[in-house]
């Protein structure tokens, strides 16, 4: 990695201050893959504790479900990336102290669909980048556009679905349709009667392979009942 540096008058003096970039390593040998997670933000401003999120404030979003994150992950545990406190201060209410992801604001992907980003209100991105992007062999601006393709063309898929009661079997005729990419590699979460998150894993490689299909085959419900809804405010 490349690393910052600034100056600093002291006295007399000049004294150059150096910055360490956010870094990762990741070990092959544990058998990387990817996993894409949307949150569905409605539920997750609902979930105790959340309601004074700064992301929670304006609703509708651009999509009911948005991108959380594109994870670097090991069959046991995960990779994560390094920052110094000085970059990445702890136990602040926003990310936006964070550095930014290099080159990613000013490219078009970014511009055109940051609406289905989750927390960009605090700058979510950010800390997303410097805890998992840094870990993928992507540079930033491919990591988010990849990513947030993913979460749109998710998001309009379920549109029409949003705010209504949705059976398991209604469900899967939703991604067989429409999603049929991912058929079989849904895997859901929810929190009473919402829908939380949904996660997709991928094989590893420059940018993500072949989806991975759960252990039977089927899209995942995990914890949610027999029909849900997927809220968007």
């Amino acid at each position: 990695m490349n690393h910052k540096t600034g100056l600093v008058a002291v006295g007399f003096f000049t004294v150059f201050q150096v910055w360490a970039e956010p870094s990762c390593q990741v070990d092959l040998n544990k058998g990387p893959y990817y996993r894409l997670e949307l949150t569905a933000s409605a539920t997750f401003c609902k979930s105790k504790g959340n309601q004074n999120d700064s992301s929670c404030k304006d609703f509708p979003k651009e999509g009911a479900v948005q991108l959380h994150g594109l994870w670097p992950n090991y069959t046991i545990g995960y990779p994560v990336g390094t920052c110094p406190a000085s970059e990445c201060p702890p136990n602040r209410p926003t990310y936006c102290d964070y550095p930014s992801p290099p080159n990613l604001y000013e490219s078009e992907g970014w511009k055109t669909m940051k609406g289905y980003m989750a927390g960009l209100e605090k700058c979510l991105e950010r800390h997303e980048w410097v805890k998992h992007g840094v870990c993928s062999p992507m540079a930033a601006p491919a990591y988010f556009e990849w990513s947030l393709t993913k979460a749109k063309q998710i998001s309009e898929a379920i549109a029409p679905y949003v705010d209504r009661k949705l059976s398991r079997k209604a469900f899967n005729q939703l991604i067989a349709y429409k999603l049929p990419d991912i058929d079989g590699a849904v895997r859901l979460k929810c929190s009473g009667s919402n829908l939380y998150s949904m996660s997709v894993f991928y094989k590893w490689g420059d940018i993500p392979q072949e989806v991975i299909q759960t252990t039977s085959g089927q899209n995942s419900f995990g914890n949610c009942k027999k029909s849900f809804r997927i809220p968007s405010k």
